[in-house]
């Protein structure tokens, strides 16, 4: 049982401020919505840039080695854990073989997401004498294998270990079909499904295989649909509501979801024991932070209004002169800004962390790369680093809310756009966002599937922040070219109209001060480079295209 935990303890090791260790940042980094604290951070310089290499591996070198690393050792685990050796009631193994089985398919879609198709290694277990010929499957064989995988543990796997409370947190029959959904949804996204960028790159025909379908086909978006439903069948989730919601601010429940270890949301979590990590690493030096990660004015502008309408739009009630008040609360969640409260441990007491110029340790002018924001999301603002009490979070692997926009997706490109409707009035309501006279919480009526379309990218972005979401959307919709080629990452300066006075202020956009700032994507990018480390050990083993 110890060494299949062994391969539970990785889970996260892809996900955010686990990515890169030694400087606590991730994904999120190198994308739109963040930027590292360290100024030039190698890893994630070489995503932003356009400049990733089989040569310069560290910008994905661990999302190759770990999961193949635990491929190994749960094949090692599977090949020895057998009935009529193992001191097990025949039940009990069946399920731990079905998670060892869950786990492999886990860091199976991993590699899938980053290099394509990859060598699929069954049941094999890898010996130093091995001698490395396999040839990377095609992206078709990579999802199928991975998908019939899930389909053979899901009914093995229990619903829940509400019997068996030492066990919460091992894998459930939701988290193998929430998996299955993830990886379906990727499929038929229109990065794989028809937009292959080796077929766009004049590649060959082993590239082409490896880097997705050749065709469209609307089945994979339907196939996306059903299992997704499958989820939502199972009747064992549902949008956290925090009983402590009607008495505190709008979105509060969105707030909480990511600070109770146990609740009606989470599909599949990393536990932790009681923590203060985020509050250690990307929160306001004041509270004595390392602020390892900051949010940038790109993600801030992203958010709408409380009344669900872009800021831009007619009726949105958007104030320039005070850019944070009536924002969709997810906002005030999400991000801390400017006056934003927080625990102070020598007072004991919430008092505003302000990041104006002049504003003492946590001012703009304290960092040349300072974005006028910190991260707040998932984060307690009744502690700090050094006081207050610990938190009961773990980290959210796949959560409902995912699921519900994987079915409103598949459905709107299905034509089906009222039930994307009804999946994205869940949310908003959840988030805080006021119903409307139309109880459309602020949703265009009779949107077109384009209009939806767009509608559905603008919701995921706003709900998934800081989950790894973003980084990978934009690949497979398939827009980073249109949306990060020469994009400039701005900050928001906050500046005193009158010294003394902390109620008043001028806002400015201005870039930011950083090497890592101005975006540059490139086709080949929207796969990973396989190592020519790994190719030089295996020359059967063909690198994607573009590289």
């Amino acid at each position: 049982m110890k060494f299949l935990n062994g391969s539970y303890a990785d889970i996260a090791f892809n996900w955010e401020y686990k990515k890169y260790g030694s400087t606590r940042s991730g994904n999120t980094d190198a994308s739109d919505d963040g930027i590292s604290a360290v100024e030039n951070n190698g890893p994630i310089h070489t995503i932003v840039d356009g400049t990733l290499s089989p040569a310069l591996s560290s910008a994905y070198k661990s999302s190759w080695a770990t999961p193949y690393a635990n491929i190994r050792r749960l094949n090692v685990f599977l090949a020895n854990v057998q009935e009529g050796r193992t001191p097990m009631q025949p039940q009990t193994l069946a399920r731990i073989k079905a998670e060892a089985r869950f786990l492999r398919a886990w860091y199976y879609s991993i590699l899938v997401k980053y290099f394509g198709g990859v060598p699929l290694l069954g049941d094999q277990v890898i010996d130093s004498e091995h001698m490395f010929t396999e040839k990377r499957a095609s992206y078709d064989e990579t999802v199928s294998y991975i998908v019939n995988e899930l389909d053979a543990v899901a009914p093995i796997l229990p619903l829940n270990y509400d019997t068996r409370p030492n066990d919460f947190g091992r894998v459930t029959r939701g988290a193998a079909l929430a998996l299955k959904a993830r990886v379906l949804l990727f499929a038929a996204s229109p990065l794989f499904n028809g937009g292959n960028i080796g077929q766009e790159l004049g590649a060959s025909p082993e590239q082409i295989a490896v880097a997705g379908y050749t065709n469209f086909d609307e089945n994979r978006w339907r196939r996306a649909q059903s299992a997704a439903f499958e989820v939502m069948k199972l009747n064992q989730y549902e949008l956290y509501e925090d009983p402590e919601a009607a008495s505190n601010p709008p979105g509060y429940s969105f707030s909480r979801v990511f600070l109770h270890r146990k609740n009606s949301e989470y599909i599949f979590q990393y536990n932790l024991p009681q923590n203060r990590e985020l509050e250690a690493d990307f929160f306001a030096p004041s509270r004595n932070s390392s602020l390892r990660s900051m949010p940038t004015n790109n993600l801030a502008e992203a958010f709408g209004m409380i009344n669900g309408k872009r800021r831009s739009e007619a009726g949105s009630g958007y104030n320039p002169e005070k850019p944070f008040e009536n924002r969709d609360p997810r906002f005030n969640y999400t991000i801390a800004y400017n006056g934003t409260p927080w625990y102070y441990g020598p007072v004991n007491a919430k008092i505003p962390v302000y990041t104006y110029v002049g504003a003492y340790l946590d001012g703009f002018q304290n960092r040349k790369y300072h974005t006028g924001y910190f991260w707040r999301k998932m984060q307690e603002e009744n502690t700090m680093w050094n006081g207050g009490p610990n938190t009961e979070r773990c980290l959210p692997m796949i959560r409902y809310a995912e699921t519900l926009m994987s079915y409103a997706e598949a459905s709107n490109e299905l034509g089906e756009t009222d039930k994307a409707y009804d999946m994205i009035k869940l949310l908003r309501k959840r988030a805080g966002i006021i119903e409307g006279s139309d109880g459309l919480y602020g949703l265009k009526a009779n949107m077109t599937k384009e209009e939806m379309r767009e509608a559905i990218m603008h919701e995921r972005r706003m709900e998934f922040v800081f989950e790894e979401q973003r980084f990978w959307d934009v690949r497979r919709w398939k827009v980073a070219e249109q949306l990060y080629n020469g994009l400039q990452l701005t900050a928001m300066k906050v500046t005193q109209k009158t010294a003394g006075n902390l109620t008043d202020f001028n806002y400015e956009v201005v870039p930011i001060n950083h090497a890592n700032s101005k975006l540059k994507f490139l086709k080949p990018n929207y796969l990973f480079p396989i190592d020519q480390k790994e190719r030089d050990k295996n020359r059967n083993m063909v690198q994607n295209p573009g590289y």
